[in-house]
């Protein structure tokens, strides 16, 4: 399971989560077990669009985060990103 949205593992969903799609993007900063979680948008492909739907969501009101995002779970869109792991839903 894994928490969509919470790019970074820490178990909190903020602008830190936002910065660090954007690092994946564009610097290849991060490198993550759980790349289902950088897909904000659920659309199956991680690019800019998830960086912009997360900060829309938490600064002006955007459309909710599709499942799972209030707890660790499963990926109910079938796509070709995996979650080979995810410390938060481990514990």
């Amino acid at each position: 399971g894994f928490v969509r949205a919470d790019a970074n593992e820490d178990a909190e969903f903020d602008i830190a989560d936002a910065v660090a799609i954007l690092f994946y993007l564009f610097k290849e900063g991060i490198s993550s077990g759980c790349m289902d979680a950088l897909d904000v948008n659920d659309d199956g492909k991680i690019d800019v669009s998830d960086a912009t739907y997360a900060l829309a969501f938490l600064f002006l009101g955007g459309a909710r985060v599709p499942p799972p995002f209030d707890g660790c779970g499963i990926d109910p869109t079938p796509d070709s990103l995996s979650c080979e792991s995810f410390e938060e839903c481990s514990k």
